[in-house]
């Protein structure tokens, strides 16, 4: 009789590197916080949940110039704002 040992039908699945994480860094370096830190958030999810994806630090690397871009928008407007008084 042949014995079926389950164990052995794991299927090694290649690593690759999270689609909204590339995104996320691509817009955060191109000054699209907005859309940067929505991917970002997107992408940091997607890669703690999934074994065979990388790319998390690209995530947060890209929340954070998105934050930092937000920030200084947001001083900028105010600066301008302020200054027209």
């Amino acid at each position: 009789m042949v014995t079926f040992d389950e164990t052995d039908l794991s299927i090694e699945a290649p690593e690759r590197t999270n689609i909204c994480a590339i995104v996320a860094l691509f817009c955060a370096l191109t000054g699209l916080f907005l859309p940067a830190m929505v991917f970002g958030a997107i992408g940091y999810v997607e890669t703690a949940g999934r074994d065979h994806e990388t790319g998390s630090g690209l995530a947060v690397s890209a929340l954070i110039l998105g934050a930092i871009e937000l920030v200084a928008v947001v001083l900028t407007a105010v600066i301008v704002l302020v200054s027209m008084r």
